[in-house]
């Protein structure tokens, strides 16, 4: 062997080194590929092909009926529906009132008495100008309850836009929050 060695040219190791290394490179790839592959099997709990057999035994776990479970778990499916239609009733009775919260009485009394209030308020501030007015003297003997009126609203625009908007609400609040039934 070492005179077949000693006739290869030197131009030739070159090449044969090359040769070499490309093989234990490929060795050492095709080695740990397949530790990797035998880990990985392994791990896995995988069963190469060859190595299967038939079990006539075996037996998929749906095929067994556990009836305990299964009344356990249509209780709870009958509670959970249970639960559910109180939720939709109770929501069903929210949209029937118009999504309101039902008033007191002491809350009806107290709007009712607001109310009352500022009609009260805005009576006392019309009348008082009105009154205001008359005194004002010749000038203002010429105009009539209606021009007074209007007069008294030309002076104090803001205050009477204040007392017009509680006013409105209130009665809007008063009419909305009764729950008229026919019949």
């Amino acid at each position: 062997m070492v005179e077949a060695l000693d006739q290869l040219p030197p131009e030739a190791w070159p090449i044969i080194e090359t040769l070499l290394n490309i093989t234990m490179v490929t060795v050492a790839v095709w080695i740990g590929v397949t530790v990797f592959v035998w880990l990985r099997r392994s791990m896995s709990n995988l069963t190469p092909v060859n190595a299967a057999s038939k079990n006539d035994r075996a037996q998929p776990d749906f095929l067994n009926v556990d009836d305990k479970a299964r009344a356990q778990a249509e209780a709870r499916g009958e509670a959970f529906d249970k639960a559910l239609e109180k939720e939709e009733h109770a929501a069903a009775l929210a949209a029937a009132r118009g999504g309101r919260t039902q008033r007191t009485m002491s809350q009806r009394l107290t709007a009712l008495l607001s109310l009352f209030m500022s009609l009260f308020t805005l009576a006392t501030m019309v009348f008082g100008a009105i009154w205001q007015v008359t005194r004002m003297g010749q000038m203002m003997s010429e105009y009539s309850t209606v021009e007074r009126i209007i007069t008294v609203v030309q002076n104090h625009p803001l205050s009477f836009s204040i007392a017009a908007l509680v006013i409105g609400f209130h009665i809007f609040q008063f009419f909305a929050d009764r729950q008229w039934k026919e019949g």
